[in-house]
């Protein structure tokens, strides 16, 4: 068991440092090591169980594609998080990308942000909103609108919940006899 914690802590080490550097074949030993080894409908004449052809090939591309369009989500939800407004090309020189990677970037960002609110595993992504008016970037900050406003209704339930008891109470209490 320490062998495998061991493995596992160098594992989110290399991790760390292959999202800085940029570096995909981490990501590449990781999928090998974890994935279910897929079946392929069609006989391959030269069967590679661990390269990069074939349904695991397939699947690995795939994952890798997911893992590129995640990457900078982080990076670029701190810095809307900074702005209530921003234009296209500020951000992508922040980000060291031209306007348009900014712009796909941004729509993956908002399909994941879209994803996570049915799954309600990822609630991350969800404290913050944008869109995107020509070269202009809009924020909204969601998740301060959001607080006050559950808790308002809340307090609200609570007070007529409250007012019921004491209508109730006042109406069902008999009425004391007068003392001599």
């Amino acid at each position: 068991a320490v062998v495998s914690t061991q493995s596992t802590g160098e594992k989110v080490t290399r991790l760390q440092h292959a999202h800085e550097r940029g570096d995909m074949t981490v990501y590449d030993d990781l999928f090998f090591s974890g994935c279910p080894k897929f079946l392929s409908p069609v006989v391959s004449e030269n069967p590679t169980p661990f390269g990069t052809s074939g349904p695991r090939g397939l699947q690995l591309q795939v994952f890798k594609a997911e893992v590129e369009q995640q990457r900078l989500i982080p990076t670029l939800r701190s810095f809307l998080k900074l702005y209530t407004s921003i234009p296209i090309s500020k951000l992508a020189k922040f980000l060291d990308m031209n306007e348009n990677e900014v712009r796909c970037c941004l729509m993956a960002f908002k399909h994941k942000k879209e994803i996570a609110k049915g799954d309600s595993v990822d609630q991350t992504t969800l404290d913050i909103d944008f869109y995107v008016d020509k070269d202009m970037i809009h924020i909204s900050d969601t998740k301060i609108a959001r607080h006050y406003g559950d808790y308002y209704v809340q307090q609200v339930l609570k007070l007529k919940e409250s007012n019921k008891l004491i209508l109730g109470s006042a109406l069902t209490r008999p009425a004391a006899p007068p003392s001599a």
